[in-house]
C-alpha cells in the first residue's frame, strides 16, 4: 500500500511546477501564468517573493534626534512611494503584491542604480538579486514554453485591470493555505481581536501591517506571503481575496454540500459539461462559504443528468429537432421509478460502459465508434424516426 502511495503519477501541472527553481508554491503560481499573459507579472512576483525584503527597514530607533528626523521622512517617502505603486482602482486590490511589481518596475526603468534604490526606499542588493532571479525564471519558462517567447522587459507596462483579476487568483491558488478571514463584529470576545484576522493555521489573531496598502481598507477576505511577529502577528505581502473564489480555486481546502436543487443543475453549452451549485464550508475553521457553480459531482446521478441533458438536445443541438418525437420526457431520466423503462436503462449504461457524462467524453466515443448510442437513443423515438436517425449518425 505504501509502494502504491508513492508511485503514484505525476500530473502535468505537477510536472511543471517541478521544472521551476523555487518553493512549490510559486512554482504553481509560474505554472498557472500562461493565462491573460501574466507570466512576465508572475515571474516578477515570484522573484520578489522570493528574495523578500525589497524595502530598508526604517523602524529601526534612532540614535540622535536628526537621525529620528530624517528617518521619519524616508519612512514618510517610502509611504508616498508604496501608494504610487500600488496603483488605483483594480490594480489596489493586489495589494502588497501591486507594489511589489511597482517597486521592481520602476527600479528596471530608472536602470536599477543604487542612487534610485536609495531615494525610494529600497535595498539595491535584493533589486539585484531579484533581476538575476527574474532572468533566472524566464529562461525557465522559455525551456517549457517556447511559444512564450519572454524576455526582461525593462519598461514593462503595468498590468490591465483583467491581468490584475487574473493575478490576484494566480496568487490566490498559490497562497491558498494562508487564507485569512477578517474577525466578524459577532465574534469579537476579545478585544485583542479587534482589526484582526482569523487563519485556519494559527490560533492566535493576525493583523495586517500598518505599511501595508491595505492596512486602512480591512477586506474580509484575503491571503498573505507569512506572518512576521513583532508588537503583534503581522501578516507581509497581503492580497484581496473574493469569496466566490475560494470554493473554486481551492476547492481541496472545502467540504462540499450535495448540489442545490435552485438553482437547477445544467449542461454547459460551450465545455458540454454538467453543472450545479454547492454550498461549501473553509478547511478546520469551517467558515461559511457562498454557492457557487461547478462541475456536478462524479456519479450516477452525473450521467442520468447528461441523458437527460442529450435527449433534450442540450449537448448536440443537431438532436434537438427530435425532441419533440421522444415517447417519453427525458425528465424520466431522474426518477427513481426510471429503471421500469428498458429505454432509460439501456441509455445509462451506454453512457456509464464509456464514462460518456460530457460532451468531450462522449465526442471520443463517437470517434472509437459512430454507432455509438444509436441503438438506445433510437429506443426513445417512434420507429418511423429510427431510419432518419441512423443516416445522420453521429450528431455532430
Amino acid at each position: 500500500m505504501e509502494r502504491a502511495s508513492l508511485s503514484c503519477p505525476i500530473t502535468p501541472l505537477g510536472r511543471a511546477m517541478a521544472s521551476f527553481p523555487v518553493a512549490p508554491r510559486y512554482a504553481k503560481m509560474l505554472a498557472l501564468g500562461k493565462q491573460q499573459d501574466c507570466l512576465p507579472y508572475v515571474i516578477t512576483l515570484v522573484a520578489a517573493m522570493t528574495v523578500r525584503e525589497l524595502f530598508e527597514e526604517l523602524e529601526r530607533p534612532a540614535g540622535s534626534e536628526e537621525e529620528n528626523s530624517k528617518l521619519a521622512q524616508r519612512r514618510a517617502r517610502l509611504a508616498q512611494m508604496r501608494r504610487l505603486w500600488a496603483g488605483q482602482g483594480a490594480s489596489v486590490q493586489l495589494g502588497d503584491l501591486m507594489v511589489m511589481l511597482g517597486a521592481v518596475g520602476a527600479c528596471e526603468f530608472s536602470g536599477c542604480t543604487p542612487k534610485f534604490c536609495e531615494q525610494n526606499g529600497l535595498r539595491y542588493k535584493a533589486m539585484l538579486e531579484i533581476r538575476r532571479l527574474r532572468g533566472q525564471l524566464t529562461t525557465a519558462v522559455n525551456a517549457m514554453c517556447p511559444e512564450a517567447a519572454l524576455f526582461l522587459d525593462a519598461k514593462m507596462a503595468p498590468p490591465t485591470a483583467r491581468q490584475v483579476r487574473c493575478l490576484r487568483q494566480i496568487v490566490l491558488a498559490g497562497l491558498g493555505d494562508h487564507l485569512a478571514r477578517r474577525v466578524q463584529t459577532e465574534e469579537l470576545l476579545d478585544p485583542k481581536w479587534r482589526n484582526g484576522y482569523k487563519t485556519p493555521l494559527l490560533d492566535e489573531p493576525v493583523f495586517i501591517h500598518p505599511s501595508s496598502v491595505l492596512f486602512k481598507t480591512l477586506p474580509e477576505f484575503l491571503v498573505y506571503q507569512e506572518v512576521m511577529e513583532t508588537s503583534k502577528m503581522y501578516m507581509r505581502a497581503v492580497s484581496v481575496v473574493e469569496q466566490d473564489w475560494i470554493p473554486q480555486l481551492l476547492p481541496m481546502y472545502c467540504h462540499f454540500g450535495k448540489p442545490l436543487e435552485t438553482p437547477a443543475p445544467r449542461v454547459c453549452p460551450d465545455s458540454g459539461r454538467v453543472k450545479c451549485h454547492r454550498e461549501s464550508t473553509f478547511f478546520r475553521v469551517a467558515w461559511q462559504l457562498p454557492a457557487v457553480e461547478m462541475d456536478y459531482p462524479e456519479g450516477l446521478e452525473r450521467y442520468k443528468l447528461f441523458a437527460k441533458f442529450l435527449l433534450e438536445g442540450q449537448v448536440c443541438p443537431k438532436l434537438r429537432s427530435h425532441a419533440g418525437c421522444l415517447l417519453s420526457s427525458p425528465s424520466t431520466m431522474l426518477k427513481t421509478w426510471a429503471k421500469l423503462q428498458p429505454r432509460t436503462e439501456a441509455l445509462l449504461g451506454a453512457l456509464v460502459s464509456e464514462k460518456a457524462d460530457c460532451r468531450e467524453a462522449l465526442l471520443s466515443a463517437w470517434k472509437r465508434n459512430e454507432k455509438y448510442l444509436l441503438t438506445p437513443y433510437c429506443q426513445w423515438l417512434p420507429e418511423a424516426k429510427h431510419q432518419e436517425v441512423a443516416k445522420n449518425w453521429p450528431p455532430v
